[in-house]
């Protein structure tokens, strides 16, 4: 059984991965565009999938075990999490939020051999080093900073997820007016619709510049046929 303050404890080591994996984000996004993207699902500087994946493995393995089945162990669960993750996303929202396709060796552009390969390390980085570091750093504040944290990031994550999904919920919709016309222009109005709509939705615009919707194919309108036309053609039958 976990005590309040481990609970605690370990919710805060998940903020910090989470801000790591958002900091790995950017600077990934500054290497590659050679610009500043806030990248993210949260308003927040905090990407929640890293601080899931680290728990995970942190939860599931200990220091104690070799390098290789750390390795093995977060190659798996962090390509399972990603995969999932995007699926329910793709699914609900109706947006795919990353896309690893033009990456060798990836299933259906949610994972790839590549992404997967990074975690394992990142992985046993983790498990060996970085969590035992964080629970020692915490176990040695007084428990009452533990908990005051706690509540606070807590209460500051909370409100993020849900003005987060509002904003989400907004572009499921938007993506639903949109998903009318051709597949390969609704990323594109997508995002000139946001632009439109406040300083909150072109941040979530830029943190994911290459959103893309669902595949889908879009239904095809049957053109309407006027009165005037219906009783040319039914003189021409006749």
């Amino acid at each position: 059984m976990f005590s309040l303050e481990d609970i605690a404890i370990w919710f805060l080591i998940f903020i910090i991965y989470s801000f790591i994996g958002w900091a790995m984000e950017v600077l990934i996004s500054i290497l590659q565009r050679k610009k500043l993207i806030n990248r993210g699902f949260l308003i927040g500087p905090i990407c929640p999938i890293y601080g899931v994946g680290a728990l995970t493995i942190s939860a599931l393995l200990s220091p104690d075990y070799s390098p290789l089945v750390i390795f093995c162990v977060s190659v798996v669960g962090s390509a399972l999490i990603e995969y999932v993750v995007s699926f329910v996303m793709e699914q609900v929202f109706r947006v795919r939020w990353w896309d690893y396709s033009k990456k060798p060796f990836n299933l259906n552009g949610r994972i790839c051999l590549e992404a997967a390969f990074s975690f394992g390390v990142l992985g046993i980085l983790i498990v060996k080093f970085t969590t035992p570091f964080f629970f020692g750093l915490f176990h040695s504040f007084p428990i009452f900073a533990i908990y005051l944290a706690s509540v606070i990031l807590l209460t500051i994550l909370l409100c993020d997820v849900a003005l987060s999904l509002w904003l989400i919920v907004d572009v499921r919709v938007t993506v639903g007016t949109v998903q009318r016309d051709a597949t390969d222009e609704i990323s594109e109005r997508v995002r000139e619709i946001l632009m439109g709509k406040g300083k909150l939705n072109r941040r979530l615009v830029g943190a994911f510049p290459n959103q893309s919707p669902s595949k889908k194919t879009p239904r095809r309108k049957t053109p309407k046929v006027s009165s005037t036309q219906k009783k040319t053609k039914s003189k021409n039958v006749v």
